[in-house]
């Protein structure tokens, strides 16, 4: 392994971990944050919030995929250390964050005499909810006010940086509006206290890039060429569309719901959200902190060293997925009615679509960090805008004959006939230059191994588990053994594994020899 290999393994190593340790943190807090909200507000609230988050993702369309073209765009500049550029590029970024943050909030207001037509049953709160609306729209617009300075961090391979400020400040967040809500019991002031953190966080990174990279500041002085320029441009406008097709995925399934089966139906939706949320979440800052690595390899390095390093991230993928998807199922259901009930629990079809889901999206990850690093932006570019109309036309159909769990399954075919295919092909016709074939051969191996493996869990899970937290631990722990031993079987000998280990080795010895008195 040589030495550039080395320090780009340790800084995926250092993302890794540090990335995966903050989530953990996150995933408590959420948690804790969730109950108490539910205690003390109720369905409504928690209805209202999740349909108000979602108007709001719909309305993040005006970022219009910018943050992926100007990362992207750094990339190189940070293997060669053009600072003048990386200052050209950064300016252009601020920029366009400025106008979006402006845009968002201006649509954001012109959509309030609206809002009635997003519910089938008002809510029977005191609060006006037009009030709470506003809070949750200036919540978005003001993050956009510096969160540009993020990307450098992204760029420079140093995604702990934000994960690590994110969670400081989400933990004095939710320290205060925890006291806040045992003490006040107050839904309006528990949203201006996220307002108010969400601002200092973004102030703080902004702050802290220009510390660290001093050379943003002051006024800019090189412009970027004028066909450079074009170039970003091109590529923004073709993640328009991805950026598109992903809100109409991610964003409109709890306000069709809340338009189709109420409120209260979200509400309790938004609880297994809420898991599988926070496990996503602690897979993609564990995840994208490789993407800076994977960025800096694809500007760097050969076809055949490209391929190799997508084959081992897709591997680890697959074994992380078919891990999580697995117990997911087997405890969800006997996690929420401990821990808030019988009566927020859904059927376990339903459950099953909403694995299904979890794990078809994150199958995409290496196909779809691949293209985005590569810059493939508009080729495939008008796949998003099929996805989306399929997704919002086979959601109300589905909506309106089998209730909730239609909505999901519209969500799984819409992925499953468009990204799923397309990323991949892209991938493999304009860099790797081979046929996809491979890909979905590979992709349909691990599959089966899942599926396989799934339909065993469930008996083992219903004799250990027995209706107490004992029991759900001791059965989440004995799959995660099992799986874990049963994966590694079926794929140690494997070159991708094989590969991985080499890489663990590397990274133990470096700890090791770092350490050592000389």
């Amino acid at each position: 392994m040589t030495r550039l290999e080395k320090t780009k393994t340790a800084f995926v190593a250092k993302n890794l971990l540090i990335g995966s340790g903050t989530q953990v943190i996150f995933l408590i807090l959420s948690f804790i944050n969730r109950t108490v909200f539910i205690y003390f507000l109720g369905k409504e609230y928690l209805g209202l919030d999740a349909l108000f988050t979602n108007i709001l993702m719909v309305l993040s369309f005006a970022e219009l995929g910018i943050g992926n073209a100007i990362i992207f765009s750094l990339y190189k500049s940070m293997v060669d250390k053009n600072k003048a550029r990386i200052k050209g590029i950064m300016a252009l970024y601020a920029k366009a964050y400025r106008i979006i943050g402006l845009t968002v909030f201006i649509v954001g207001l012109l959509l309030m005499p609206f809002l009635d037509l997003f519910i089938k049953n008002p809510p029977n709160i005191p609060e006006n909810i037009y009030i709470i609306y506003f809070l949750f729209l200036l919540n978005t617009a003001i993050s956009y006010m510096f969160s540009y300075k993020k990307a450098i961090f992204s760029a420079d391979q140093k995604e702990y940086v934000i994960n690590v400020s994110q969670q400081i400040f989400f933990l004095v967040q939710s320290l205060v509006q925890l006291t806040y809500l045992y003490i006040i019991r107050d839904y309006i002031g528990f949203i201006v206290i996220q307002v108010v953190c969400t601002f200092g966080l973004n102030v703080f990174l902004a702050i802290h890039a220009n510390k660290k990279y001093s050379f943003l500041k002051g006024k800019t002085t090189e412009k970027l060429e004028k066909a450079e320029v074009k170039t970003i441009f091109q590529n923004v406008k073709a993640l328009a569309m991805y950026k598109f097709g992903s809100i109409i995925m991610n964003g409109t399934d709890s306000i069709i719901i809340a338009a189709f089966l109420g409120l209260s139906v979200v509400g309790i939706y938004s609880n297994y959200l809420l898991i599988i949320a926070a496990v996503v979440t602690v897979l993609s800052r564990a995840l994208n902190s490789i993407t800076g690595s994977i960025g800096h390899l694809n500007n760097a390095d050969n076809d055949v060293k490209k391929e190799q390093v997508f084959k081992q991230l897709f591997f680890i993928v697959a074994w992380i997925y078919f891990l999580l998807s697995i117990i997911l199922f087997n405890v969800i259901n006997p996690f929420i009615t401990l821990w808030i009930g019988e009566s927020f629990v859904l059927g376990t079809g339903t459950v099953l679509a909403i694995v299904a889901s979890f794990y078809i999206n994150g199958m995409q990850f290496p196909g779809y960090t691949y293209r985005t690093t590569m810059g493939l932006f508009r080729q495939g570019r008008y796949v998003p805008i099929a996805m989306a109309i399929l997704n919002i036309i086979l959601s109300i159909i589905f909506a309106t004959h089998f209730g909730l769990i239609g909505v999901i399954v519209a969500t799984i075919i819409s992925r499953l006939t468009t990204t799923t295919i397309i990323d991949p092909y892209l991938v493999y016709r304009f860099s790797f230059k081979k046929k996809v074939g491979s890909y979905f051969k590979m992709y349909l191996g691990y599959a089966v191994i899942t599926a396989i493996a799934f339909a065993a869990s469930i008996p083992v899970m219903n004799w250990i588990y027995q209706g107490t937290w004992l029991t759900l631990i001791l059965g989440a722990g004995t799959l995660f053994i099992l799986l874990n031993v049963i994966y590694f079987a079926i794929f140690y000998r494997k070159a991708e594994c094989q590969a991985i280990i080499r890489r663990v080795k590397s990274i133990i010895k470096r700890k090791q020899t770092s350490i050592t008195p000389e």
